[in-house]
C-alpha cells in the first residue's frame, strides 16, 4: 500500500482558512455589552452566595470575594 492510497481520505483543503466577513461595529458593540452584562450578573450572584453554597460548588470564599470585586470588563478568573 502506498502513502498516497493510505491518505486519500484527508481533504485537500484541510489547512485552507475560510475568510469570514467581519461583524459590523454595531454587532461587535452589542456582543461586548452582552458579555459585560453577563459578567455583572454573575459577579453579583457570586457575592450574594453564602459560604455553604460556595463550598458545595468548590469555590473558596476568598476567591469568590476577589472575583466579585473585579470590574466587569475583566475576564472571569479561576474560582478554585
Amino acid at each position: 500500500m502506498s502513502f498516497q492510497s493510505r491518505n486519500r481520505s484527508i481533504p485537500q483543503n484541510l489547512y485552507v482558512s475560510v475568510a469570514r466577513p467581519r461583524p459590523s461595529l454595531r454587532r461587535r458593540v452589542a456582543l461586548a455589552l452582552a458579555v459585560w452584562r453577563e459578567r455583572v450578573v454573575l459577579r453579583r450572584r457570586l457575592a450574594e452566595m453564602d459560604v455553604r453554597c460556595l463550598r458545595e460548588l468548590g469555590i473558596s470564599p476568598a476567591a469568590a470575594a476577589y472575583e466579585s470585586g473585579r470590574p466587569f470588563w475583566r475576564r472571569l478568573g479561576t474560582l478554585r
